[in-house]
């Protein structure tokens, strides 16, 4: 549940938040009693004497025009989010989770196990939940941009079920995180697909701070990082489903798009 919100306007010195995870299951009622148990955790370490606000998105264009009207101080986004909006909305990373106790994150792209050999001869639609954002996940995924595939990429909020199509035949490809194919490894499915295609080691969904950083960036920082390490975050985390937060990645800020349509990063 933790990948699919975002908060309310960020009011002077309160550090509402936003967290935004395109392709996440669940509802904004499901989600709720989990966000405001973390947004009251947040307000207890950051000793705040405003309420923080939060609400939920798992859908990209929402989102995007929150972020357009009533920026938030500080977000979880998604990695495409991240390569694709940026230098937009003036994200700086300060953070990092850690889904599955991972550090890094690989996407992979599945086939039929009785399929083809390169992934370069599908042809159809490839499904993900990372690929809301198509421009930014060719590039994570191929290092090169969308109009060099020789498929069509598509989101879906149920990639584990679509692997079901995959195997029937309906779709050419799914593409699964890490945690994904760690899991999909140990359910028959597994055997009935194979990897087609890897991406270089990602960045993990980052913590980023809209705007100009100040001393609150750097406290907040320190919270997130201490959650695992916190007695009283244990349940939390659970319930967010990481095994908490670490530093930025360094190489992170390499991930944003350029702003010319055939450009995949900046330098």
């Amino acid at each position: 549940m933790l990948f699919c919100w975002v908060i309310g306007h960020a009011e002077a010195g309160s550090p509402d938040f936003a967290v935004i995870q395109p392709g996440q299951p669940g509802t904004e009622a499901e989600a709720r009693p989990v966000m405001e148990a973390f947004a009251h955790y947040i307000h207890q370490k950051m000793e705040s004497d405003k309420t923080i606000k939060v609400r939920y998105f798992n859908k990209l264009a929402p989102a995007l025009a929150f972020l357009e009207s009533s920026p938030p101080a500080w977000g979880i986004v998604q990695l495409g989010v991240y390569a694709q909006h940026a230098t937009d909305f003036q994200m700086t990373p300060m953070a990092a989770t850690r889904p599955g106790g991972f550090t890094q994150d690989v996407w992979r792209l599945m086939g039929r196990v009785d399929g083809g050999t390169e992934w370069q001869s599908l042809s159809g639609k490839i499904r993900g939940n990372m690929l809301f954002e198509k421009k930014a996940a060719t590039c994570l995924l191929f290092g090169f941009p969308l109009n060099r595939l020789p498929f069509t990429l598509e989101g879906t909020f149920r990639p584990l079920r679509s692997l079901r199509s995959l195997v029937k035949g309906k779709i050419a490809g799914v593409v699964l995180d890490r945690v994904q194919y760690e899991t999909v490894k140990t359910m028959p499915v597994g055997k009935k697909i194979k990897v087609m295609h890897i991406s270089r080691e990602l960045p993990t969904s980052p913590v980023v701070w809209f705007g100009a950083t100040n001393d609150s960036t750097q406290k907040l920082a320190g919270v997130l990082q201490g959650m695992e390490e916190d007695a009283d975050a244990a349940k939390l985390l659970t319930l967010l489903q990481t095994n908490g937060f670490g530093p930025a990645d360094p190489d992170l800020r390499q991930f944003r798009r350029g702003e010319k349509n055939d450009a995949c990063f900046m330098p």
